[in-house]
């Protein structure tokens, strides 16, 4: 008997150390909060009042702002801080509502990663069941198929079982082929409308006019005429010497030249005209696509439960042991 005893405290003492993981495996605890979720709300309650208070919801918007960075990179907070700034309240809304639909993808393509350590994956799950359940209430459609999805996915990641018992093996691709239909059903009916920054753009270069250059023309120079006259010079008679013949000597004339006018012809230089270079297109570019930002795992063991199951292990050994010794076991 007093193995059997002996055994009984052993086994309370395991269990002392193994019901608080336990507890937080097959619980929900805070895993049924999302952050994400809570922020929208805020967001969602503030800019839905008649005036909408763009200050409370700025102010929820910020401090959730640095972690949606990291899970879903800068150009979604980049559309967000445009809907804020130009104080478009539909728009806001609508796209936070877009960026819970990412973040529903974001907790099922971790829990697909880590499918085999079942609290993470289980805790993982409640996280996107708490980001469904606040996408719900804006669903016309029936979303009764999706919570059963929802069931279904978490019995596909089998259970660890109690010290073995109830076991039962985990199903990955029953697990993926779950939520995945809730990721399909889910994604249509809320649109992302990024903002596009506006590529600026460059001024055209003024075309610097060029004046031609004037021709100049030469005026043609006429050469003045020069008349060389000669006079006829007269010549002596002769006396005869045998005969009654007189010579007369004749004026020979002298032929003046014909002047001949020269004209000069000048020549005309065009003028140039130069073309200024037109500006190039500039180019946009595109962003690249950014990875999700690794798990933040959180300790979510309730303390309150341990001291409970502490003070009950106890009590319990203790009245055993006064019992055992009432009865003279040992």
């Amino acid at each position: 008997m007093k193995r059997w005893l002996q055994m009984s405290l052993l086994v309370g003492l395991i269990a002392l150390f193994i019901a608080p993981a336990q507890i937080n495996a097959y619980s929900y605890g805070d895993a049924n909060e999302e952050d994400v979720a809570e922020t929208f709300k805020l967001v969602n309650a503030s800019l839905s009042e008649p005036t909408p208070n763009w200050k409370a919801a700025e102010e929820a918007y910020k401090v959730r702002r640095a972690e949606l960075t990291s899970h879903f990179g800068d150009k979604v907070t980049a559309t967000l801080d445009h809907d804020f700034e130009i104080k478009d309240a539909p728009l806001t809304i609508s796209n936070f509502k877009a960026v819970l639909v990412m973040n529903l993808e974001r907790r099922f393509s971790n829990a697909k990663v880590v499918i085999k350590d079942y609290p993470s994956a289980k805790v993982l799950l409640a996280k996107a069941k708490a980001t469904f359940d606040t996408l719900a209430p804006y669903i016309s459609a029936d979303v009764s198929a999706s919570n059963q999805a929802f069931e279904d996915a978490l019995d596909s990641l089998g259970n660890p079982g109690l010290f073995g018992v109830g076991k039962k093996a985990v199903e990955p691709e029953v697990f993926a082929q779950k939520v995945d239909s809730i990721y399909n059903f889910a994604k249509p009916l809320f649109v992302y409308k990024a903002y596009i920054k506006p590529v600026a753009t460059a001024k055209p270069t003024a075309k610097p006019t060029v004046k031609p250059t004037p021709v100049l023309t030469a005026t043609p120079t006429i050469a003045p005429t020069s008349e060389v006259s000669a006079s006829p010079t007269p010549t002596p008679t002769a006396t005869p010497v045998a005969s009654d013949t007189v010579a007369s000597a004749t004026p020979t004339p002298v032929v003046s030249a014909e002047p001949t006018p020269e004209a000069t012809v000048a020549a005309e230089t065009p003028g140039i005209e130069s073309i200024a270079p037109s500006p190039d297109n500039a180019d946009i570019g595109d962003a690249t696509k950014e990875a999700h930002a690794p798990m933040e795992q959180s300790d979510k063991t309730n303390s309150s439960v341990t001291i409970f199951l502490i003070g009950g292990v106890i009590i319990i050994g203790g009245g055993f042991v006064w019992f055992a010794k009432k009865k003279k076991w040992f």
